[in-house]
C-alpha cells in the first residue's frame, strides 16, 4: 500500500505548523489599513458584496453555518488543515478582488497580492496544485498520473476534474463519493475493455475484477444475493476497503495512461517505419 500524502509530507522539510503560522499572522494582521485594520476585518466588513455568500448576511453567519473555524494555535492539525485554511482565504480574496474591481471599496489590493502569492507558494511546497471547479479553488495532491489521465481525450473535459477531485482531502473517510467516481471511471473505461486487454491484458483483468468484486459495480456485501456476495469484502474493515479503492483509483489511472500508449505506439511505429526506410514521414 502506498503511504498518504500526509505521512510523505511528515518525513519531509516542510514545516506545516511554521507555513501555517505565517499565513495566519499575514491574514489577521491589525496593521494592514492604518494600522487597526487586518485583512480578515476588511473581509468581513465586504463580505455582504460576496458572490457566494447565499442567504448570509455576515462572514460569521457564513463560518458558523460551514464549520469554519481557524485557530492561531490549533492543538491538533496537519497537512489537511493547513491546505483548508489555505483553500478558505484563496477563495475569500478572490471574493474581495471581485468586490474591489467593482470600485465597490477602496481598499489597496497590495496586501491581498501578497498573500495569495503566498499561498501559492505553501501550496507548491507542499505537493498540492489547484483545480478550479465552479468558479471555485479547491488543492489537490500533485499526480503526474492522475493529471496526465485527466487531460485524456478517453475522459470527457466535463469529467477530467472527477479525475483529480478523487485526491481532495475532503473526500478522505468518503468513501461513497469515492465509490461513485470510481464508477464513473469504470464506465469509460468498459468501451475501451478490448483495447485495454490488448495493451495490458494483466491489468485489464485486474482493474474489472476490482469493479465486479468490490462492492463497485455490484452489490457484494449482501448475503441474500448469495450470487455476488463476497465474504471477504462485507467483513473489511471500512478503512482497509477505502485504502483498496484509493488504489483501484491508481489502477484506473494506469489504464487511461496504457490506453493513450497503445495509440501513441502505432504512430511511433509508423515514425519507424519511415526512419528505417529511409522514407518521408507524412502524418
Amino acid at each position: 500500500m502506498r503511504r498518504t500524502f500526509a505521512e510523505i509530507l511528515r518525513e519531509g522539510n516542510v514545516d506545516i505548523g511554521n507555513e501555517y503560522k505565517k499565513l495566519y499572522d499575514i491574514m489577521y494582521d491589525r496593521n494592514f489599513e492604518n494600522g487597526s485594520t487586518s485583512l480578515h476585518d476588511i473581509i468581513a466588513d465586504s463580505f455582504a458584496s460576496f458572490y457566494f455568500r447565499g442567504t448570509c448576511l455576515t462572514l460569521d453567519e457564513f463560518d458558523e453555518i460551514h464549520g469554519f473555524d481557524f485557530e492561531e494555535n490549533p492543538d491538533c492539525y496537519d497537512v489537511e488543515y493547513l491546505v483548508l485554511f489555505c483553500e478558505y482565504y484563496q477563495n475569500m480574496l478572490v471574493g474581495l478582488q471581485n468586490v474591489i474591481n467593482d470600485m465597490i471599496f477602496g481598499y489597496s489590493s497590495v496586501n491581498t497580492a501578497l498573500l495569495m502569492e503566498q499561498i501559492r507558494k505553501v501550496i507548491d511546497a507542499i505537493g498540492y496544485m489547484p483545480v478550479y471547479i465552479d468558479g471555485f479553488t479547491i488543492y489537490i495532491e500533485k499526480s503526474p498520473a492522475s493529471i496526465a489521465a485527466s487531460e485524456s481525450e478517453l475522459i470527457p473535459k466535463e469529467l477530467s476534474y472527477k479525475v483529480l477531485e478523487y485526491n481532495h482531502h475532503s473526500l478522505h473517510g468518503e468513501i461513497e463519493k469515492k465509490k461513485q467516481i470510481l464508477l464513473k471511471l469504470a464506465e469509460l473505461l468498459e468501451p475501451e475493455r478490448e483495447n485495454l486487454k490488448n495493451a495490458n491484458g494483466a491489468l485489464c483483468s485486474d482493474v474489472f475484477y476490482a469493479f465486479n468484486k468490490m462492492n463497485l459495480r455490484h452489490n457484494n456485501i449482501n448475503k441474500n444475493n448469495p450470487a455476488k456476495y463476497k465474504l471477504t469484502i462485507a467483513l473489511m474493515d471500512k478503512d482497509v476497503l477505502e485504502k483498496w479503492y484509493d488504489e483501484v483509483y491508481q489502477m484506473c489511472l494506469l489504464c487511461f495512461l496504457e490506453l493513450e500508449q497503445a495509440e501513441r505506439k502505432m504512430k511511433f511505429d509508423k515514425l519507424k517505419a519511415a526512419i528505417e526506410e529511409d522514407a518521408v514521414y507524412e502524418v
